[in-house]
């Protein structure tokens, strides 16, 4: 894992300059950071560094519930989807399930790649436990998301920068005042 080491010691140089991902809800905004297959080290080194209140995994469901156990933070374990019959019927020993598109066949990245998907397979979904959804998510779609999910939480990325990785307050504000009407 010496790449991933690297990176983290590159990224701990220049974490104040860099703004968190931050998870907003209703009330409040919490510090989220997301990893993919991540190694024990490389939780632990942001954990450290980071201090983050949540951790947003793309891993197998038992791999997260193992990084919950044993980092004793909540745990947001995403997982693409693209019909009805890939809705989780539980959450494997984690805080909540994120629900996104499944990427694209040519995908370099998990996660929803900022596309919505087919809110409709959610509709009738009541999972019993704790759940977010994302992907493709902004100002303009957010409020028809939750109208057809009834999605107690969202998340949202790249539907809220004015420019690859740049956050736009303005169009945080207005998702956010869409999500809320």
């Amino acid at each position: 894992e010496p790449h991933r080491t690297a990176w983290i010691q590159e990224l701990f140089q220049v974490c104040d300059e860099l703004p968190r991902l931050r998870a907003v809800t209703w009330f409040d905004s919490t510090d989220k950071w997301a990893f993919v297959d991540p190694s024990d080290a490389a939780v632990d080194a942001v954990i450290a560094a980071l201090h983050p209140d949540i951790l947003q995994i793309y891993t197998n469901p038992e791999r997260a519930a193992e990084l919950r156990a044993r980092t004793g933070l909540p745990v947001w374990r995403a997982m693409g989807v693209a019909t009805q019959a890939e809705l989780p019927a539980d959450t494997h020993g984690v805080d909540a399930v994120l629900i996104e598109a499944k990427p694209p066949k040519d995908a370099t990245r998990p996660g929803g790649n900022a596309r919505a998907f087919d809110w409709s397979i959610l509709q009738d979904w009541q999972p019993g436990f704790d759940w977010v959804l994302a992907g493709g998510l902004n100002p303009t779609n957010v409020a028809d998301a939750l109208r057809i999910t009834h999605a107690p939480v969202v998340d949202v990325s790249s539907g809220v920068e004015s420019a690859p990785g740049l956050k736009s307050p303005a169009l945080i504000r207005q998702f956010i005042h869409a999500a809320r009407a």
